[in-house]
């Protein structure tokens, strides 16, 4: 959009650079369109991934996570699920993320207590920095309705991790984490 600050406009232009140089790449393709999902261009994002997917019919699940998210941005659990039967990464911190989520939305408690169990093997310190993990990735909206349905599946977030994660204690660096 017009908001776009000047990093936010060089790094779309060097991506559609990338584009326009390697219109084959179907890594370059879906990775791409994975940040331009997560950044807030959904549309554009998750249309990028389906470009890559087409471009190779044998291509990585991992294709398949913007669409698999963008569903649960938009509260379609179900889609959201079934997106996710697809990304074959069964140890994958992110896929686990999406079914804990997805099933604790639906009230599916089992199926959500499995996907959480394989989310902190993968990742044992996640339950203490959930919303500072990702916030790395996803906007603050997002978070919040990810962290919600991580509640119902079982996970015990802390109310106070926003303000940790957003802002660092008084006299704290942050530089080189």
């Amino acid at each position: 959009g017009s908001g776009a600050s000047a990093s936010g406009r060089g790094a779309r232009s060097a991506a559609d650079r990338a584009i326009e140089l390697n219109p084959m790449d179907g890594f370059t393709m879906a990775y791409l369109g994975s940040l331009f999902a997560y950044s807030g261009d959904w549309e554009r994002g998750c249309a990028m991934q389906k470009q890559a997917r087409d471009l190779n019919p044998r291509h990585p699940s991992w294709y398949w996570f913007s669409d698999c998210f963008d569903a649960y941005r938009r509260r379609d659990y179900r889609a959201a699920l079934d997106i996710a039967r697809k990304i074959q990464m069964p140890g994958f911190w992110r896929l686990n993320l999406a079914l804990a989520a997805a099933h604790g939305q639906l009230g599916e408690r089992d199926a959500a207590a499995g996907a959480l169990r394989e989310l902190l093997a993968a990742k044992p310190e996640f339950a203490s920095r959930a919303r500072e993990e990702l916030l790395k990735w996803w906007n603050a909206d997002l978070v919040e309705h990810l962290v919600d349905g991580l509640r119902k599946a079982g996970l015990d977030v802390r109310v106070e991790a926003v303000e940790a994660a957003s802002t660092p204690a008084p006299g704290t660096a942050s530089a080189g984490e």
